[in-house]
């Protein structure tokens, strides 16, 4: 975010040097056609020019924005490269119009008198030479920019951008050197000037366009001047020039002395001098290294120098033997102009080719050292991309060997919850298979019970039935001995008190006795076969067990169905309670009362020290020895964990523990 809030204000900064430096352009450009001499013109179209280069500088910069990655929205950048090469253009049309009055005004006194052709071609020769110092121009900017990218931190990063910046230095010297040559070539009449001009429009197009990939992916660096016949020439030879040179300087010391001489005395002196033989030609240090070996070596009256060409217009001087100097006429008489004594053949073209050996010796040595240092280069790239390669190999294999880790551990706990389940599942069977057992035992005991209760009540029915019978038997005998008994009593008494022997009330009490015996007997078998029936109906243990059914402690009906409706049973396991926290475990005491969960919790809390105090329903652990310990009680610091209040442990200094109030009935 940092990087983008950066490369923003770098842009702002540039939008503003843009501005101010197209205001100040306006302000100059206005006061070049507002000026009223020639001298002013000049020096605002210096001024002009330099802030045109800084506009292009800035172009160059927003270029490079527009065709990077880094700006997503480049409208802007693409206005203000419009308004930049608006710009450039006005000052193309100043600079040439300022060019073409400084030609006019010197050429003012021989404007009708020079040859169209030669125009043409110093039109021609001065266009090559803007377009040679546009390519140094851009051939100092690509080189700055390779020596900054170079130095800066990022040299892994910009290798390439610095291979571009490379490969258009090699085609901007490229075409230096093919114009260089074809500018000799025009200025000795060997190429003509309107050939040339078809590579105007190619050449500035490349100018402008060669750091667009489109366009480089199209370019044909030998397309360029194929139309010239280069090949065809003998290019290198160049430093054998015919007197065109000489005539046209002579020609333009004539148009300096006498305005009299008309058109057709130049051109007529054009043609001799044309019909003259080769004159050699030095150039820079091969010319100088020249004339000092010819001042100091040896000379005879027979032999003559070459002649040098200089750029001055003062005319042509020759060495003779005796070391006089001769100047020739600066007026072409209509005698024939005197031959110049030919030069020993290869003199002049040694020196050019010593020169040409030496700079192409220097771009092999520089083409050899570019290839070590692309081979150089390249090795290094090669060793990056192997150490990258390499660790990205090692952080593949450390993935994989986590990977494979994560995968053996998740297997290894799916293999301890599926064993958890099985012995789960092996001793719910068990405990069912219990269960049975247990309820077919009790179902057979409580057969056998009322099997026993039956034959039970069956014999103290038939005891009873028997005893019943017994009385019924013995009660008619003992109703005839009472009956006798009062029989005789009556009759004693009545023998005894005289009374007369009759019917007496009391005869009908024994009567009134068997009848009610034989009511009982009734009532009883009934209450006996009643019995009867009961245990006939006595209901088993089993069903005097209520089913029992789980019950949430806040029922929630709107629960979806996804949700389980049942705690699930792999917490009935003692070993998960052995990995479950302290928390948990409380938790699990306070918030499952009467549960077996419950019991679990408590015991694993007690594994760990952990002892329960009645009184307080609180869970306490020492935290020291305790400081007094008796047989009723011990007195120390204790931890105890607070349910009601903070849900944590706490400390408790000098605390009295009674042993009447510890749980001591689970075992551990």
């Amino acid at each position: 975010m940092s990087g983008a809030r950066k490369l923003q204000t770098e842009m702002d900064r540039v939008m503003k040097k843009v501005d101010e430096g197209v205001e100040l352009f306006d302000e100059i450009y206005e006061k070049v056609y507002t000026a009223e001499q020639q001298s002013q013109k000049e020096k605002y179209e210096v001024e002009l020019k330099k802030e045109i280069k800084k506009l292009q500088r800035l172009r160059d910069q927003i270029k490079s924005w527009i065709s990077g990655t880094e700006v997503k929205d480049k409208d802007g950048l693409l206005e203000y490269r419009r308004l930049i090469e608006t710009k450039m253009e006005a000052f193309k049309v100043v600079e040439k119009e300022t060019k073409t009055k400084t030609f006019s005004k010197e050429g003012l006194a021989r404007a009708d008198k020079l040859d169209p052709e030669e125009q043409k071609k110093e039109e021609t020769i001065q266009w090559m030479g803007e377009i040679i110092e546009q390519l140094q121009t851009l051939i100092d900017e690509k080189d700055l920019e390779v020596v900054k990218l170079s130095a800066g931190k990022g040299k892994k990063t910009n290798k390439s951008q610095i291979e571009e910046y490379n490969h258009h230095l090699l085609s901007h010297k490229f075409h230096m050197s093919k114009l260089e040559g074809i500018m000799r070539l025009v200025r000795n009449d060997r190429i003509p000037a309107e050939q040339v001009d078809e590579l105007k429009e190619d050449l500035e197009y490349y100018i402008d366009s060669h750091q667009e990939d489109d366009y480089m992916m199209a370019y044909d660096e030998d397309g360029f001047y194929e139309s010239l016949g280069l090949d065809e020439l003998d290019i290198v030879n160049v430093d054998r020039v015919t007197q065109a040179n000489t005539a046209t300087t002579k020609k333009k010391d004539d148009d300096a002395t006498s305005a009299s001489s008309g058109s057709k005395v130049e051109k007529n002196s054009k043609k001799t001098s044309a019909t003259t033989g080769m004159i050699p030609l030095t150039i820079g240090r091969a010319r100088s290294a020249k004339a000092d070996k010819e001042k100091g070596g040896p000379t005879s009256s027979n032999e003559a120098t070459p002649t040098k060409i200089g750029r001055s217009n003062s005319g042509i001087s020759a060495t003779n033997g005796g070391g006089g100097v001769a100047t020739a006429p600066a007026v072409v008489g209509p005698t024939p102009t005197p031959k110049a004594p030919a030069s020993p053949p290869g003199a002049g073209g040694a020196s050019m080719a010593a020169v040409l050996r030496r700079e192409s010796e220097e771009r092999a040595r520089a083409a050899q050292l570019l290839a070590q240092q692309q081979e150089q280069a390249a090795l290094l790239q090669q060793q990056q991309a192997a150490e990258q390669l390499r660790q990205q190999q090692l952080q593949k294999q450390q993935q994989q060997q986590a990977e494979t880790q994560r995968l053996q551990q998740a297997e290894t706990l799916r293999q301890q919850l599926e064993a958890q389940q099985k012995a789960m599942a092996a001793a719910a069977q068990q405990a069912e298979a219990l269960k049975r057992q247990q309820m077919m035992m009790e179902q057979r005991q409580a057969a056998a019970q009322m099997q026993q209760q039956q034959q039970d009540a069956a014999a103290k029915a038939k005891m009873l039935q028997q005893q019943q019978q017994q009385q019924a038997q013995a009660a008619p005998q003992q109703v005839a001995q009472a009956q006798q008994q009062n029989v005789i009593n009556a009759g004693l008494a009545g023998l005894s008190l005289g009374n007369a022997v009759g019917p007496s009330p009391a005869s009908t009490a024994p009567i009134a006795s068997a009848s009610t015996a034989a009511s009982n007997m009734d009532s009883t078998e009934r209450y006996l076969n009643a019995l009867n029936d009961s245990f006939l109906q006595i209901p088993t243990s089993t069903e005097t067990e209520r089913a029992k059914s789980y019950t949430p402690r806040n029922p929630y009906p709107a629960a979806p169905s996804c949700y389980p409706s049942t705690p699930s049973p792999i917490l009935d396991n003692p070993a998960v309670f052995e990995k479950l926290g302290t928390d948990a475990l409380f938790f699990i005491f306070y918030y499952a009362q009467g549960t077996y969960q419950q019991y679990l919790a408590a015991r694993e809390l007690k594994k760990q020290s952990w002892r329960y105090h009645k009184k307080y329903m609180t869970w306490f652990q020492r935290h020291e020895e305790p400081k007094v310990t008796t047989g009723d009680y011990e007195q120390g610091t204790y931890v105890y964990f607070d349910y009601e209040t903070g849900w944590c442990q706490r400390i408790k200094s000098d605390f009295r523990f009674e042993y009447t109030f510890l749980e001591d009935s689970l075992s551990v």
